[in-house]
């Protein structure tokens, strides 16, 4: 069955399914049918290819922002959507009743599982920012107590311990973080030098929000531990781009977004609170009277959940277990990789990401010269390429470390994204930032032959095709299929100097790849096209 007919009766079953199990099992069922296709294939290009279908992202959008918030799979959002309908035909029911006895334990254990945690370890939340406020309102601080952090946190894992220093007095103090960081070891003397008798808690960040560095958490635990200090982890961008486990990382507390990189609908997150710890961190919201589990996932102190998005959490977890978290993890690495090689001979492109790879993560991001990071980002929004615009060095209260500052552009892969995609980004930014002109500008004409990639890719119904020449030349432009028989000219006949672009209208033609070629005088290349419908 074709996926669109598979997909189709799937929405089908999910209408006629009448209770909230009955959609999970819709769900499940799909996703068994995903599963068996994807193990099927060996190609891993093909096997990327294949999940990224399952997306709904606009043809054409090229989304290198998932740092900020991810793209949730059609099956999911589909389901989701279906958990709401159910639940408002009979709220009471659908809510308590009518579920299942054991459906938030199997929310909760799926959590668990997907950060190697045990169950009554893990909390679910909306976002990061509500786990950092938990562990922070839920303990016994006193005045004087000192919080060590650094100057490239994002706000949502430092405004808990600026509220501590408001209403407790405790100090919030920074570590001043070289960028680039050159080594492990680095990071680690800048720790044990900002430990101070008065220090209760280390909060910092396993990928940063900034840069993209991966802090060494597990050696920063060897420190911090035998010293009974309070290791609290705001892991917003980890969990869904790295195989996350709590228990390898040593840390006390763990607070993440599953909005970012897992791709679960928007206002899902986890908390991880170490067993041991957990008597020192009773926040109220998790409260349960009577010796009940300060973790579970409704408690009187917490009060009533939002079900539809709770599941939908749950299954979008489940649905990284099929596409094999680490197999996920090498995959989004392997894009940031690549990245980073096409974007290394770019002089006006000032890396801010550690190289080594312990150090880096699947988001890079840069310094740049000779234009505003704003007007960048803008002009790549233009070409419906969504990046990120940030800036470092953010300095708190009274610390007495550098004021710098500094604005960056920020690039997440994903495995939406593809080679292809991080191609056109490089020519992109290259035509943005000055590398090619055209004739009728004001400058110089281009100097080589340059076939850009089509956009968008894939496509549905119509690609553009772009190239620049050097000088007026007799150019034709040919499109194959997967078989090399030729299927379209679009092109046959002389251009002037300069960059020219035509559209391939492929309403008529089947869904598949194909190939188009543009030989301009003695140059020739070759580029490769999705067509999908």
């Amino acid at each position: 069955m074709e996926r669109r007919e598979f997909f189709g009766s799937f929405l089908a079953t999910l209408t006629a399914a009448a209770t909230l199990p009955e959609i999970a099992r819709a769900l499940e069922d799909y996703m068994g049918s995903l599963k068996r296709e994807l193990d099927g294939i060996t190609d891993d290009a093909n096997f990327w290819e294949r999940a990224q279908r399952e997306f709904l992202l606009q043809p054409g959008l090229i989304h290198f922002n998932c740092g900020s918030i991810g793209a949730t799979p059609a099956p999911i959002v589909e389901a989701h959507k279906a958990y709401i309908d159910r639940l408002e035909e009979n709220p009471y029911a659908q809510t308590w009743s009518g579920i299942g006895s054991g459906t938030f334990d199997t929310i909760q254990q799926t959590a668990a599982r997907f950060l190697r945690a045990d169950t009554d370890e893990v909390f679910l939340t909306r976002n990061t920012t509500e786990g950092m406020n938990l562990v922070a309102g839920g303990m016994r601080l006193e005045p004087g107590d000192e919080i060590l952090t650094t100057d490239h946190e994002h706000p949502g894992g430092v405004m808990c311990w600026l509220h501590m220093a408001a209403l407790h007095g405790v100090r919030v103090r920074q570590i001043h973080l070289p960028t680039p960081t050159a080594s492990k070891d680095e990071i680690l003397q800048l720790v044990e030098d900002g430990i101070t008798p008065r220090t209760r808690v280390c909060s910092f960040s396993h990928v940063n929000t900034t840069t993209g560095l991966r802090m060494p958490l597990a050696e920063i635990a060897a420190i911090t531990r035998p010293r009974d200090i309070l290791l609290a982890c705001d892991g917003a961008q980890v969990p869904g781009m790295l195989a996350v486990d709590v228990k390898q990382l040593q840390v006390d507390t763990y607070a993440s977004s599953s909005h970012k990189w897992m791709l679960a609908p928007k206002g899902t997150g986890l908390l991880y609170v170490r067993k041991e710890v957990q008597d020192r961190i009773r926040p109220v919201s998790a409260f349960a009277s009577g010796g009940g589990s300060y973790y579970a996932p409704y408690t009187a102190g917490g009060g009533t959940r939002n079900l539809p998005v709770l599941l939908a959490h749950r299954d979008t977890m489940t649905l990284h277990n099929i596409l094999g978290r680490e197999r996920v993890e090498q995959r989004v690495l392997q894009l940031n990789a690549y990245l980073r090689q096409r974007l290394a001979a770019d002089v006006r492109l000032t890396p801010v990401t550690p190289e080594a790879p312990e150090l880096s993560s699947a988001m890079a991001s840069y310094r740049v010269r000779g234009m505003a990071v704003n007007t960048l980002f803008d002009e790549l929004k233009k070409r419906d390429i969504i990046i990120k615009r940030t800036a470092y060095n953010s300095v708190l209260l009274d610390n007495d470390i550098p004021n710098e500052h500094v604005s960056i552009i920020r690039l997440s892969t994903h495995i939406f994204n593809s080679e292809a995609q991080i191609d056109r980004l490089a020519e992109e930014l290259a035509d943005i930032l000055g590398t090619t002109t055209s004739v009728g500008s004001g400058s110089s004409a281009p100097t080589d032959f340059v076939l850009r990639p089509n956009y968008p890719n894939p496509f549905n119904e119509s690609t553009n095709i772009r190239f620049q020449l050097p000088q007026a030349e007799h150019v034709e432009i040919a499109v194959y299929n997967a078989e090399g028989q030729l299927v379209d000219v679009l092109q046959d006949g002389w251009r002037e100097a300069g960059a020219h672009q035509l559209t391939w209208n492929a309403a008529e033609r089947a869904s598949g790849p194909y190939f188009y070629q543009v030989t301009a005088g003695s140059d020739r290349e070759v580029r490769k096209m999705l067509l999908l419908r």
